[in-house]
């Protein structure tokens, strides 16, 4: 494969050990050009162990931005797309500062679909959980793409991470994207910021899908999550609370990306739906959440854009 121009874009908040576990699985491989790092810490202390982390692995290979400011999630992502913007990488690999990457072969096989089709904004890969989470994705390994025809009727994300390489409804949250993407102004959208964040990915990849592009699973590219309990941009906060905010990013990103009221309204009642079979005694917080999000989004600049 002739070399391409590559860069992995890693968010952190205050997690320095984690980082120092994870940084050098992206700066052992040749195929990486440059780590960009947006790093948020709670006290100096911690900002002064991220810069000892840093040192440690820079060999001219790490752009970074150092804050004390915590941005979270989205704002931070964003914040790395804008470094990477004019850089002229061909390609831009998101993960999270919990991800190891075991093989380099993972990068070049989603580097080589990229090649290949031109039609492909972003190839996705799968990622290995190496720890427990109290609240998991759901991934799916059924036939015939079920789960991606599962999210189209019934609005909810399901990710098949084991069929493939195939066109995918949605990818997992690592995914190698073009440049000109970046260029053009993609960016994850600051309604999907809050403490859990949820859907902000599949919103950010529904708006390649409309510059014409296709997303491109490729399973046997994969990481390992380290799913790290401390730092990053997931609070501790109780399970109701985290079915609230899934139903109100949810809410947001139905409304934003379809106009039909009956769309609209299947696709929230079945979510809603969706999350009271996995945790029915929290009844309570979903509905607040399906309340709260149709606000939001009625509130929101994202109406008029319809």
């Amino acid at each position: 494969m002739i070399k391409k121009s590559l860069a992995v874009l890693i968010p952190s908040y205050d997690r320095p050990e984690v980082l120092d576990k994870t940084l050098d699985s992206w700066l052992k491989l040749n195929i990486v050009n440059k780590v960009l790092l947006v790093v948020e810490a709670s006290s100096e202390e911690v900002l002064e162990k991220y810069q000892r982390v840093i040192e440690k692995y820079n060999k001219g290979r790490i752009i970074y931005k150092l804050s004390l400011e915590r941005l979270g999630s989205v704002k931070a992502r964003n914040s790395l797309l804008d470094m990477a913007k004019g850089q002229a990488f061909q390609y831009v690999v998101m993960a999270d500062d919990d991800y190891i990457l075991p093989h380099e072969s993972s990068l070049l096989r989603m580097a080589k679909w990229l090649d290949l089709l031109s039609d492909v904004g972003a190839v996705g890969g799968k990622i290995v959980v190496a720890g427990w989470r109290e609240d998991p994705d759901f991934f799916l390994n059924l036939p015939f793409n079920l789960a991606d025809n599962l999210s189209r009727l019934l609005g909810y994300v399901f990710l098949d991470v084991k069929h493939g390489p195939r066109e995918a409804e949605f990818l997992p949250p690592f995914f190698m994207i073009r440049g000109e993407i970046i260029n053009k102004g993609v960016r994850y959208d600051e309604a999907f910021d809050t403490p859990t964040g949820f859907r902000e990915e599949s919103d950010f990849q529904q708006q390649i899908k409309r510059m014409k592009f296709r997303l491109l699973l490729e399973p046997s590219s994969y990481v390992i999550h380290l799913a790290a309990q401390s730092g990053g941009n997931r609070p501790k906060m109780s399970i109701g609370e985290r079915m609230y905010w899934k139903i109100r990013n949810h809410v947001i990103f139905i409304c934003k990306w379809n106009r039909s009221t009956l769309k609209r309204v299947w696709y929230m009642l079945v979510s809603a739906l969706i999350l009271l079979v996995y945790r029915p005694w929290q009844i309570s917080w979903i509905f607040r959440g399906l309340r709260d999000g149709l606000y939001a989004f009625s509130k929101s600049t994202l109406v008029n854009k319809q």
